[in-house]
């Protein structure tokens, strides 16, 4: 899904626990404040359908809006109101594995006026690394 110039892109984080809401803080403690996001979490004392509330007025209020549901993992609850959300707004695109190289991408993605949930992907697989092995690959690389 790639956007013109000029489009809104919404994205709404949902996690169990506040996972949503502190990957989005420390994505604005390091690239500053970034519109166009929003981050639920799941606590003990709500049910599915207390989430489902909170996104389903949050996609309402967007209006026309392309918007992009990022989650935790795939078979969580979250995930699973997700699947019921994608019948009743098939324009949703619902992301799981969200991770803070996604959300920094996501922020950059906005201030650059680029709207690409490939890369926005991609940021986020290509995160994860294991430092042990890239410091190995570099001591190779210089002999």
């Amino acid at each position: 899904m790639e956007k013109e110039e000029g489009e809104i892109l919404k994205l709404i984080l949902a996690s169990h626990g506040p996972l949503a809401s502190a990957i989005l803080s420390s994505a604005e403690m390091i690239i500053g404040k970034i519109d166009g996001v929003v981050a639920f979490s799941l606590t003990k004392e709500m049910g599915p359908s207390d989430l489902e509330e909170q996104i389903i007025k949050e996609i309402e209020e967007s209006h026309d809006e392309d918007i992009i549901l990022g989650l935790d993992l795939l078979g969580g609850t979250p995930a699973n109101v997700s699947v019921a959300l994608l019948a009743k707004y098939p324009f949703l695109e619902v992301v799981t594995g969200i991770n803070l190289p996604m959300i920094i991408e996501y922020g950059n993605q906005k201030m650059l006026g680029i709207k690409n949930i490939t890369q926005l992907i991609s940021m986020g697989v290509t995160g994860i690394s294991n430092v042990k092995e890239k410091l190995k690959e570099e001591q190779d690389d210089e002999e």
